[in-house]
């Protein structure tokens, strides 16, 4: 009896002992692992700090990463580990191909004595959102995304086209309703006034004047915006040159302004004269791309004016004055065109010269140097 006691407290400890031992080792390894995960986070969190860093020094500065390629990286230290940044472009021809550049970040820190001296790579995919992409869609040839007074409609005035003139190279099916409107409201005003363009009409709730009045802000502040001034005589813009112009006071164009290209803006209390006339837009001119009213009493399209591209006529939340009356007359010609919204996104990116940058996709890996 004593005998079998003494093999079974035996058997006990030898079993004890194997715990003990099987215990202490996973410890160990769960805390190695712990170590190690630390180390990698660690790492990574450096390296996508050091991207964040370097996107506040390309809106301050846009030719940054230029500087800082694979063979100059930028170096730096984030929580005592060492960071070597460097960036890639992927450059595409917007106007030709209708891509954005792309941005690649690889963002490399070194790794802790547990991976060997290896490092956490970082890969980041950007894409370059140009300013220009504040200019709101072409939703119509006359687009109002505010409430209207009066809409008159006199003589051949009615040449709203929704359909691209055939040389602008659009595509086949790229047509826009002549006018759009944000309510039935609005709509229901225009039918009043000239029931032969019913049905040429569209309501578009999601029609808003917000980002139009963002874009106008940021454009006013530009270095590069025109402001054109009584008996101005020099160009509005070209093809290859678009041009961003406001008109803030009484201006008398002309004859050397037959043409425009780009973005012009009429505001509260401007009125814009060609050759021989009292109205906002008269005389034998044709400007391709944007016009925007903006808190305009009166929209006045007298003589023979052609606009291709698009109207936009609205007011801001502050404005308290009277609702803007529409009066087309004389020969005004209004045509949507494809070709006019793209000098319109020419102009604004010419304006003002800044992008914005979207992550479109972000890996990291471990690898050796």
């Amino acid at each position: 009896m004593g005998r079998a006691m003494l093999i079974i407290c035996a058997g006990v400890l030898i079993a004890m002992g194997f715990v003990s031992m099987s215990t202490t080792s996973t410890s160990k390894m769960l805390m190695q692992q712990n170590i190690e995960y630390a180390e990698y986070t660690m790492a990574k969190n450096a390296a996508h700090t050091a991207i964040q860093i370097a996107m506040q020094k390309i809106n301050k500065d846009d030719d940054w990463p230029n500087r800082h390629g694979e063979n100059s990286p930028w170096i730096t230290t984030i929580q005592g580990l060492e960071v070597r940044l460097h960036a890639e472009f992927e450059e595409n021809d917007y106007w030709e191909t209708g891509n954005h550049d792309l941005l690649w970040f690889y963002s490399k820190a070194q790794l802790g004595e547990s991976f060997g001296g290896r490092l956490v790579e970082v890969m980041s995919h950007y894409q370059m959102r140009p300013f220009f992409e504040l200019v709101p869609d072409f939703k119509g040839a006359l687009q109002l995304p505010t409430g209207i007074g009066d809409f008159n409609v006199d003589g051949a005035a009615h040449e709203i086209n929704g359909t691209p003139p055939a040389e602008s190279g659009c595509a086949v099916d790229d047509t826009k309703p002549p006018i759009v409107v944000n309510s039935v409201e609005t709509k229901d005003k225009i039918k009043l006034e000239d029931p032969n363009l019913d049905g040429a009409i569209e309501v578009d709730p999601s029609l808003n004047y917000e980002p139009t009045d963002e874009l106008i802000e940021r454009l006013h502040n530009s270095i590069n915006a025109t402001f054109v001034n009584s008996e101005y005589s020099s160009e509005l813009g070209t093809a290859e040159n678009p041009g961003v112009f406001f008109v803030d006071g009484d201006v008398k164009l002309t004859g050397n302004q037959s043409t425009g290209y780009g973005i012009m803006v009429i505001r509260s209390g401007g009125n814009l004269e060609y050759e021989d006339g009292t109205l906002s837009v008269a005389g034998n001119f044709t400007f391709n791309g944007l016009i925007i009213f903006e808190n305009a009493y009166d929209f006045d399209g007298r003589g023979t004016p052609t606009i291709n591209g698009s109207i936009l006529v609205g007011s801001t939340d502050d404005y308290t004055g009277d609702p803007i009356d529409i009066d087309l007359g004389g020969d005004i010609t209004i045509n949507y065109d494809c070709l006019g919204e793209k000098y319109a996104k020419m102009a604004a990116d010419n304006a003002v010269q800044q992008n914005k940058y979207t992550k479109q996709v972000s890996t990291e890996n471990v690898r050796f140097n």
